[in-house]
């Protein structure tokens, strides 16, 4: 299959995000890191506390727990900070399956706290789009990165927010014909 060199951008007023959970039921589930990256490759990551008896999914327990540094904070000073760092710009927000990320953080913010526009950019879309199967984004394979000739390490690791939102933008530089 052929695909396009590159996508257009409306606006680069954009940021990357990717979010761990405790579960993807959006009702009992908590965030449990954040991670976001500007185009400039700015980077932000947070831990934050759950409440306690949060249900904590069996599958998030092993695969994403490993990753979690331990330093966590209220979830108030991760709003607080999250503002900083997006700043007033009111940026896009994109995420790669925007479904889950979006639903957890307006649980975070709350009503008329959103530091983003209020339409969030689904990255897997966008790899629809151009002609890319979003499924494979985060396979171990690491096709769709030897594709687009975006170097990955063994030591990447998937579900680390942080690491997941570098891929997101580096992948995006590349839909957009390398810039």
């Amino acid at each position: 299959m052929s695909h396009p060199t590159a996508i257009r951008a409306f606006s680069d007023d954009i940021i990357f995000g990717d979010a761990e959970f405790t579960s993807l039921d959006p009702v009992e589930g908590e965030i449990l890191s954040l991670a976001l990256v500007k185009p400039s490759g700015e980077e932000f990551s947070v831990e934050l506390e759950t409440p306690e008896n949060t249900p904590v999914d069996p599958w998030v327990r092993e695969h994403v727990f490993p990753h979690l540094s331990g330093e966590k904070v209220s979830r108030e000073e991760a709003c607080e900070r999250i503002r900083t760092f997006v700043g007033d710009s009111n940026p896009f927000l994109v995420t790669y399956v925007n479904q889950f990320d979006v639903v957890f953080l307006h649980k975070l913010f709350g009503l008329n706290q959103w530091p983003f526009r209020w339409l969030p950019l689904d990255f897997a879309s966008m790899l629809f789009s151009a002609g890319y199967d979003p499924e494979k984004l985060f396979d171990a394979d690491k096709a769709l990165s030897r594709s687009l000739d975006i170097p990955r390490s063994e030591a990447h690791r998937v579900h680390e927010a942080l690491n997941d939102a570098r891929l997101l933008r580096d992948v995006y530089r590349k839909l957009l014909g390398g810039r």
